[in-house]
Protein backbone atom coordinates (compact mmCIF):
# COMPACT_ATOMS: atom_id res chain seq x y z
CA UNK A 1 0.00 0.00 0.00
CA UNK A 2 0.83 3.48 -0.46
CA UNK A 3 1.48 6.08 2.55
CA UNK A 4 1.33 9.66 1.93
CA UNK A 5 2.23 12.44 5.17
CA UNK A 6 3.54 15.60 5.96
CA UNK A 7 6.72 16.34 7.65
CA UNK A 8 9.19 18.89 9.01
CA UNK A 9 7.99 21.05 5.38
CA UNK A 10 8.69 18.19 2.95
CA UNK A 11 5.85 16.05 1.77
CA UNK A 12 6.66 11.89 1.81
CA UNK A 13 5.13 8.95 -0.11
CA UNK A 14 6.34 5.26 0.57
CA UNK A 15 5.31 2.64 -1.88
CA UNK A 16 5.56 -0.48 -0.64
CA UNK A 17 5.71 -4.07 -3.05
CA UNK A 18 2.89 -5.83 -2.23
CA UNK A 19 5.70 -8.93 -3.48
CA UNK A 20 8.83 -8.59 -1.98
CA UNK A 21 9.97 -6.69 1.40
CA UNK A 22 11.06 -3.57 -1.00
CA UNK A 23 9.38 -0.34 0.05
CA UNK A 24 10.31 3.40 -1.95
CA UNK A 25 10.54 6.69 -0.22
CA UNK A 26 9.86 9.95 -2.40
CA UNK A 27 10.34 12.85 -1.00
CA UNK A 28 9.93 16.75 -1.60
CA UNK A 29 9.57 19.96 -0.39
CA UNK A 30 5.48 21.02 0.47
CA UNK A 31 6.22 24.22 -1.69
CA UNK A 32 7.06 22.66 -4.83
CA UNK A 33 4.25 19.64 -4.18
CA UNK A 34 1.59 22.22 -4.41
CA UNK A 35 3.01 23.84 -7.28
CA UNK A 36 3.23 20.98 -8.93
CA UNK A 37 -0.40 20.35 -7.72
CA UNK A 38 -1.49 23.67 -8.80
CA UNK A 39 0.19 23.34 -12.88
CA UNK A 40 -1.77 19.76 -12.88
CA UNK A 41 -4.96 21.37 -11.45
CA UNK A 42 -4.52 24.33 -13.81
CA UNK A 43 -4.54 21.86 -16.85
CA UNK A 44 -6.99 19.29 -16.00
CA UNK A 45 -9.65 21.31 -14.44
CA UNK A 46 -10.02 23.73 -17.88
CA UNK A 47 -9.86 20.06 -19.71
CA UNK A 48 -12.12 18.53 -17.66
CA UNK A 49 -14.85 21.18 -17.58
CA UNK A 50 -14.44 21.54 -21.63
CA UNK A 51 -14.93 17.69 -21.69
CA UNK A 52 -17.66 17.95 -19.13
CA UNK A 53 -20.00 20.66 -21.55
CA UNK A 54 -18.81 18.13 -24.65
CA UNK A 55 -20.48 15.57 -22.72
CA UNK A 56 -23.50 17.27 -22.38
CA UNK A 57 -23.73 18.77 -25.43
CA UNK A 58 -23.68 15.40 -27.43
CA UNK A 59 -26.43 13.95 -24.83
CA UNK A 60 -28.52 16.82 -24.95
CA UNK A 61 -28.30 16.74 -29.02
CA UNK A 62 -28.73 12.99 -29.07
CA UNK A 63 -31.96 13.54 -26.34
CA UNK A 64 -32.95 16.24 -28.93
CA UNK A 65 -32.93 13.50 -31.76
CA UNK A 66 -34.44 10.63 -29.80
CA UNK A 67 -37.57 13.12 -28.68
CA UNK A 68 -37.74 14.88 -32.28
CA UNK A 69 -41.25 14.24 -34.06
CA UNK A 70 -39.54 12.14 -36.97
CA UNK A 71 -37.85 9.86 -34.84
CA UNK A 72 -40.50 9.45 -32.27
CA UNK A 73 -42.84 8.60 -35.08
CA UNK A 74 -40.60 5.79 -36.60
CA UNK A 75 -40.45 4.20 -32.92
CA UNK A 76 -44.42 4.08 -32.92
CA UNK A 77 -44.13 2.39 -36.44
CA UNK A 78 -41.50 0.22 -35.53
CA UNK A 79 -42.86 -0.89 -31.76
CA UNK A 80 -46.36 -0.99 -33.13
CA UNK A 81 -47.59 1.66 -31.70
CA UNK A 82 -50.13 3.22 -34.00
CA UNK A 83 -53.87 2.34 -33.38
CA UNK A 84 -56.58 2.04 -35.91
CA UNK A 85 -60.32 2.90 -34.50
CA UNK A 86 -63.13 2.15 -36.60
CA UNK A 87 -66.08 4.83 -37.05
CA UNK A 88 -69.13 3.19 -37.59
CA UNK A 89 -71.24 4.85 -40.98
CA UNK A 90 -74.87 4.32 -40.95
CA UNK A 91 -77.69 4.55 -43.57
CA UNK A 92 -79.92 7.72 -42.60
CA UNK A 93 -82.95 5.67 -43.72
CA UNK A 94 -83.11 2.69 -41.52
CA UNK A 95 -79.97 2.90 -38.97
CA UNK A 96 -78.82 0.37 -40.36
CA UNK A 97 -74.36 -0.05 -40.14
CA UNK A 98 -73.04 -0.23 -43.55
CA UNK A 99 -69.19 0.48 -42.83
CA UNK A 100 -66.39 2.06 -41.12
CA UNK A 101 -63.68 4.76 -42.08
CA UNK A 102 -60.29 3.12 -40.43
CA UNK A 103 -58.64 6.41 -38.59
CA UNK A 104 -55.14 6.05 -37.13
CA UNK A 105 -55.11 6.94 -33.45
CA UNK A 106 -51.23 7.05 -31.72
CA UNK A 107 -52.03 6.43 -27.98
CA UNK A 108 -49.55 7.65 -25.34
CA UNK A 109 -49.10 6.51 -21.77
CA UNK A 110 -50.41 10.41 -20.99
CA UNK A 111 -52.77 10.87 -23.57
CA UNK A 112 -52.73 11.39 -27.30
CA UNK A 113 -49.00 11.63 -28.29
CA UNK A 114 -50.00 13.58 -31.44
CA UNK A 115 -52.74 13.77 -33.59
CA UNK A 116 -53.60 12.70 -36.94
CA UNK A 117 -53.79 16.44 -37.88
CA UNK A 118 -50.04 16.68 -36.81
CA UNK A 119 -48.40 13.57 -37.37
CA UNK A 120 -49.81 12.51 -40.73
CA UNK A 121 -48.35 15.63 -42.01
CA UNK A 122 -44.98 14.93 -40.58
CA UNK A 123 -45.16 11.52 -42.55
CA UNK A 124 -46.10 13.39 -46.09
CA UNK A 125 -43.08 15.87 -44.80
CA UNK A 126 -40.37 13.82 -44.03
CA UNK A 127 -41.14 10.90 -46.79
CA UNK A 128 -42.77 7.89 -44.24
CA UNK A 129 -46.45 8.36 -45.42
CA UNK A 130 -45.76 4.81 -47.44
CA UNK A 131 -44.31 3.29 -44.13
CA UNK A 132 -47.72 4.82 -42.62
CA UNK A 133 -50.15 3.96 -44.96
CA UNK A 134 -48.75 -0.09 -45.16
CA UNK A 135 -48.85 0.19 -41.58
CA UNK A 136 -52.61 0.91 -41.84
CA UNK A 137 -52.98 -1.74 -44.60
CA UNK A 138 -51.40 -4.32 -42.72
CA UNK A 139 -52.64 -3.68 -39.43
CA UNK A 140 -57.26 -3.46 -41.13
CA UNK A 141 -56.82 -7.11 -42.26
CA UNK A 142 -54.90 -8.22 -38.99
CA UNK A 143 -57.94 -6.99 -36.90
CA UNK A 144 -60.79 -6.66 -39.42
CA UNK A 145 -59.67 -9.55 -42.30
CA UNK A 146 -61.84 -12.53 -40.60
CA UNK A 147 -64.71 -10.03 -39.62
CA UNK A 148 -64.87 -8.83 -42.68
CA UNK A 149 -64.85 -11.74 -44.48
CA UNK A 150 -67.73 -13.35 -42.27
CA UNK A 151 -69.72 -9.89 -42.65
CA UNK A 152 -69.66 -9.18 -46.64
CA UNK A 153 -72.41 -6.68 -46.69
CA UNK A 154 -69.86 -4.17 -44.55
CA UNK A 155 -66.91 -2.19 -45.78
CA UNK A 156 -64.11 -0.46 -44.26
CA UNK A 157 -62.89 2.99 -45.99
CA UNK A 158 -59.29 3.84 -45.74
CA UNK A 159 -57.48 7.41 -46.54
CA UNK A 160 -54.97 8.19 -48.37
CA UNK A 161 -52.48 10.74 -49.02
CA UNK A 162 -52.45 12.54 -52.62
CA UNK A 163 -48.79 10.56 -52.54
CA UNK A 164 -50.02 6.91 -51.98
CA UNK A 165 -52.77 7.50 -54.16
CA UNK A 166 -50.62 8.18 -57.13
CA UNK A 167 -48.66 5.03 -56.28
CA UNK A 168 -49.98 1.83 -58.04
CA UNK A 169 -48.26 -0.57 -55.69
CA UNK A 170 -50.89 0.13 -53.32
CA UNK A 171 -53.49 -1.48 -55.53
CA UNK A 172 -51.88 -5.19 -55.61
CA UNK A 173 -51.09 -4.78 -52.41
CA UNK A 174 -54.35 -4.18 -50.73
CA UNK A 175 -55.79 -7.14 -53.00
CA UNK A 176 -53.21 -9.77 -52.11
CA UNK A 177 -54.17 -8.80 -48.38
CA UNK A 178 -57.88 -8.69 -49.32
CA UNK A 179 -57.47 -12.18 -50.98
CA UNK A 180 -55.78 -13.72 -48.26
CA UNK A 181 -58.14 -12.94 -45.88
CA UNK A 182 -60.83 -13.57 -48.42
CA UNK A 183 -62.62 -10.64 -48.37
CA UNK A 184 -64.37 -9.51 -51.15
CA UNK A 185 -62.01 -6.25 -53.25
CA UNK A 186 -65.56 -4.02 -52.75
CA UNK A 187 -65.54 -4.08 -48.94
CA UNK A 188 -62.21 -2.06 -48.81
CA UNK A 189 -63.32 1.42 -49.99
CA UNK A 190 -60.18 4.27 -50.96
CA UNK A 191 -60.58 8.34 -49.48
CA UNK A 192 -58.72 10.76 -50.90
CA UNK A 193 -59.00 14.42 -49.58
CA UNK A 194 -60.05 16.98 -52.11
CA UNK A 195 -56.42 18.59 -52.34
CA UNK A 196 -54.84 14.90 -53.59
CA UNK A 197 -57.41 15.43 -56.85
CA UNK A 198 -55.63 18.99 -57.74
CA UNK A 199 -54.04 17.73 -61.24
CA UNK A 200 -57.80 16.05 -62.56
CA UNK A 201 -55.06 14.91 -65.61
CA UNK A 202 -52.96 13.20 -63.87
CA UNK A 203 -55.64 11.92 -60.92
CA UNK A 204 -58.13 10.16 -63.75
CA UNK A 205 -56.11 7.93 -64.77
CA UNK A 206 -55.12 6.40 -61.04
CA UNK A 207 -59.13 6.41 -60.67
CA UNK A 208 -59.86 4.60 -63.10
CA UNK A 209 -57.18 1.95 -62.63
CA UNK A 210 -58.38 1.75 -58.75
CA UNK A 211 -61.63 1.29 -60.12
CA UNK A 212 -61.25 -1.57 -62.54
CA UNK A 213 -59.16 -3.11 -59.71
CA UNK A 214 -63.06 -3.52 -57.95
CA UNK A 215 -62.37 -0.29 -55.28
CA UNK A 216 -64.60 2.07 -55.22
CA UNK A 217 -63.06 5.64 -54.90
CA UNK A 218 -64.84 8.75 -52.30
CA UNK A 219 -63.81 12.54 -52.08
CA UNK A 220 -63.38 13.19 -48.12
CA UNK A 221 -63.86 16.58 -46.56
CA UNK A 222 -65.91 17.71 -49.88
CA UNK A 223 -66.66 21.16 -49.77
CA UNK A 224 -63.59 22.78 -48.76
CA UNK A 225 -61.90 22.82 -52.09
CA UNK A 226 -63.06 23.36 -56.10
CA UNK A 227 -66.25 21.88 -55.59
CA UNK A 228 -67.54 22.23 -59.61
CA UNK A 229 -69.54 20.03 -61.34
CA UNK A 230 -67.44 19.70 -64.37
CA UNK A 231 -64.49 19.17 -61.52
CA UNK A 232 -66.92 16.28 -60.32
CA UNK A 233 -67.72 14.77 -64.05
CA UNK A 234 -63.91 14.23 -64.65
CA UNK A 235 -63.45 12.81 -61.77
CA UNK A 236 -65.70 9.94 -62.01
CA UNK A 237 -65.58 8.82 -58.52
CA UNK A 238 -68.18 7.03 -56.15
CA UNK A 239 -68.57 9.15 -53.14
CA UNK A 240 -68.68 12.44 -51.76
CA UNK A 241 -68.37 12.79 -48.59
CA UNK A 242 -69.82 16.25 -46.84
CA UNK A 243 -67.40 17.92 -44.55
CA UNK A 244 -67.87 18.35 -40.66
CA UNK A 245 -67.97 22.50 -41.17
CA UNK A 246 -70.36 22.39 -43.77
CA UNK A 247 -72.68 19.81 -41.25
CA UNK A 248 -72.56 21.52 -38.69
CA UNK A 249 -73.65 24.97 -40.36
CA UNK A 250 -76.45 23.24 -42.55
CA UNK A 251 -79.11 25.80 -42.10
CA UNK A 252 -76.71 28.55 -43.19
CA UNK A 253 -74.92 27.32 -45.54
CA UNK A 254 -76.00 27.46 -48.69
CA UNK A 255 -73.50 25.10 -50.32
CA UNK A 256 -74.39 22.11 -48.53
CA UNK A 257 -77.64 22.05 -50.92
CA UNK A 258 -75.69 22.62 -53.76
CA UNK A 259 -73.15 19.53 -53.52
CA UNK A 260 -76.02 17.50 -52.48
CA UNK A 261 -77.74 17.93 -55.78
CA UNK A 262 -74.27 18.00 -57.70
CA UNK A 263 -73.95 14.61 -56.17
CA UNK A 264 -77.85 13.69 -57.41
CA UNK A 265 -76.88 14.46 -60.74
CA UNK A 266 -74.21 12.50 -61.18
CA UNK A 267 -75.14 9.55 -59.09
CA UNK A 268 -73.00 9.97 -56.43
CA UNK A 269 -73.49 8.52 -52.97
CA UNK A 270 -73.31 10.34 -49.48
CA UNK A 271 -71.81 10.32 -46.55
CA UNK A 272 -72.33 13.28 -44.02
CA UNK A 273 -69.22 13.34 -41.89
CA UNK A 274 -69.33 14.82 -38.36
CA UNK A 275 -72.81 14.39 -37.61
CA UNK A 276 -74.31 14.96 -33.87
CA UNK A 277 -78.03 16.15 -33.40
CA UNK A 278 -80.76 14.77 -34.62
CA UNK A 279 -81.55 18.17 -36.13
CA UNK A 280 -78.98 17.43 -38.52
CA UNK A 281 -79.65 13.77 -39.26
CA UNK A 282 -83.41 14.57 -40.13
CA UNK A 283 -81.84 17.88 -42.79
CA UNK A 284 -79.59 15.60 -44.14
CA UNK A 285 -82.38 12.94 -44.63
CA UNK A 286 -84.66 14.82 -46.07
CA UNK A 287 -82.02 16.13 -48.65
CA UNK A 288 -81.61 13.12 -49.94
CA UNK A 289 -78.26 11.90 -48.25
CA UNK A 290 -77.85 8.75 -47.94
CA UNK A 291 -74.79 8.12 -44.84
CA UNK A 292 -73.71 9.67 -42.27
CA UNK A 293 -71.04 9.09 -39.79
CA UNK A 294 -70.44 11.39 -35.91
CA UNK A 295 -70.69 10.88 -32.56
CA UNK A 296 -75.11 10.87 -32.93
CA UNK A 297 -74.40 7.18 -33.53
CA UNK A 298 -70.55 6.68 -32.30
CA UNK A 299 -67.01 7.98 -31.86
CA UNK A 300 -64.57 6.27 -33.39
CA UNK A 301 -63.99 2.70 -31.45
CA UNK A 302 -61.18 0.37 -31.25
CA UNK A 303 -61.30 -3.26 -32.52
CA UNK A 304 -63.43 -4.80 -30.49
CA UNK A 305 -65.83 -2.28 -29.15
CA UNK A 306 -66.38 -1.93 -33.17
CA UNK A 307 -67.37 -5.05 -34.02
CA UNK A 308 -69.75 -5.46 -31.20
CA UNK A 309 -71.69 -2.13 -31.66
CA UNK A 310 -71.82 -2.86 -35.39
CA UNK A 311 -73.19 -6.69 -34.94
CA UNK A 312 -76.05 -4.78 -32.75
CA UNK A 313 -76.51 -2.39 -35.31
CA UNK A 314 -76.01 -4.54 -38.76
CA UNK A 315 -80.31 -4.99 -39.17
CA UNK A 316 -82.83 -2.10 -39.62
CA UNK A 317 -83.80 -0.59 -35.96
Amino acid sequence: GDTFFNQNGRVYTIARSAIRPIAVIMSTSRGSYYHNFCDQASLTLPLGIICSILLVLVWSRTRRQYHSPRNMLQRALSCRQLRLHYQPIIDIKNNRCVGAEALLRWPGFDGPVMNPAEFIPLAENEGMIAQVTDYVVDELFYEMGEFLASHPQLYVAINLSASDFHSARLISQISEKAHSYAVCIGQIKIEVTERGFIDVAKTTPVIQAFREAGYEIAIDDFGTGYSSLSYLQKLDVDTLKIDKSFVDTLEYRPLTPHIIEMAKALNLATVAEGVETESQRDWLRQHGVQYAQGWLYSKALPKEQFILWAENNLHVH
